[in-house]
């Protein structure tokens, strides 16, 4: 019984396999990726439209993240720090906007007592 309350255990924390950031990170996450990415983070557009450009672009792949608190006190992450994140873990993928965005409202996740889940579709606007 014990062997099987561990699978449980581990099955159910596996399914929360994004990685954890805290506010704290984002903007440390963000000048890494200035010098590199060819469109400013910043200026990456986030829609929850299947679509952008009217329709002109190409799709670079899933983007999905968590911004959590680090403890009960903090305070709970804002629209603002997962649009940020969602913007930062596109520019990884040298996109220009993000098409399909879905940012959760705050909840208690695994290992956090308030985050939010992001995800999206990283697109490269074409002309």
């Amino acid at each position: 019984m014990k062997y099987f309350a561990l699978v449980i255990a581990a099955v159910t924390l596996s399914a929360c396999g994004d990685a954890l950031t805290y506010p704290a990170e984002i903007e440390k996450q963000k000048e890494q990726l200035e010098a590199k990415a060819p469109t400013p983070v910043d200026q990456i557009q986030i829609t929850s439209a299947d679509t952008i450009n009217n329709g002109n672009f190409e799709v670079l792949g899933p983007v999905k993240g968590t911004v959590g608190k680090a403890t009960a006190f903090h305070a709970n992450p804002t629209q603002e720090q997962a649009e940020q994140k969602l913007r930062i873990e596109a520019a990884e993928l040298n996109a220009d906007a993000i098409i399909n965005a879905s940012i959760s409202e705050v909840k208690v996740c695994a290992l956090s007592w308030g985050c939010r889940e992001l995800s999206g579709t990283a697109v490269k606007l074409t002309k």
